[in-house]
C-alpha cells in the first residue's frame, strides 16, 4: 500500500513499480511444475519407446499374475503419432491397437478411455487416463538409460506421489 503522505505525481510511478516488482516475485515463488514446458518428442528413429517389449512379472509391483505376465507391447512411429499394439495381459478389449499424440490433449481410444500425454524428456512421458467408468488415473512412462526396461508407474494423484502400481517391461527388440 502506498503511503497517503506521497504527493499524487509520484503515487502513480510507485503503484506500477509496486505492481511490477510484485508480478516478478510472484512468478518467482511460482512450483517449477506449473511452468513447465513440454520437451520435443524425440524423432522418430531415436524414440525410446519405440519397440517391442515384454511384462516383467516379478520387477512389477505388485508381482504381476500368469494372466498380466503375458503382456506385450510394440510401440511405433508414425511422425509425432505414437502407434501402439498389445497382446495378452488382462484386457478384454476387442481392439488392442491405437494411435496417439503426446501433446497434452486428451485423445479417445477404441474402448472409450480418454488419453493425454507428454514428453517430459525424451525418456520419460506424463499422462492421465480417463475411464468411461468416472475412474481417473495419473502415470509415467520411462525407458531406463540403457534402453532396455520401461517402467509405466501409476499414481492416484494428479502430483505423482501416491504409487498404485509399476509395470516393468523389458524390451525384446
Amino acid at each position: 500500500m502506498i503511503p497517503m503522505s506521497v504527493p499524487r505525481q509520484f503515487k502513480s510511478a510507485m503503484s506500477h513499480e509496486l505492481l511490477t516488482w510484485g508480478c516478478v516475485a510472484l512468478f518467482a515463488a511460482m512450483p517449477p511444475l506449473v511452468c513447465a514446458e513440454q520437451s520435443a518428442i524425440p524423432p522418430p528413429d531415436q524414440d525410446p519407446f519405440v519397440g517391442q517389449w515384454r511384462a516383467n512379472a516379478t520387477q512389477s509391483q505388485p508381482k504381476l499374475n500368469k494372466t498380466e505376465a503375458s503382456y506385450e507391447r510394440t510401440v511405433r512411429r508414425d511422425g509425432d503419432d505414437l502407434i501402439f499394439a498389445s497382446s495378452g495381459g488382462a484386457s478384454k478389449a476387442a481392439i488392442r491397437d491405437f494411435r496417439i499424440r503426446c501433446d497434452d490433449a486428451f485423445h479417445r481410444l477404441p474402448a472409450g478411455s480418454l488419453v493425454s500425454c507428454r514428453y517430459v524428456e525424451a525418456r520419460r512421458v506424463e499422462g492421465e487416463t480417463k475411464e468411461p467408468n468416472g475412474e481417473h488415473s495419473f502415470w509415467t512412462r520411462e525407458v531406463s538409460a540403457n534402453g532396455q526396461e520401461m517402467r509405466i508407474a501409476e499414481y492416484k494423484d494428479r502430483a505423482r506421489i501416491k504409487l498404485r502400481s509399476v509395470w516393468v517391461l523389458d524390451r525384446v527388440k
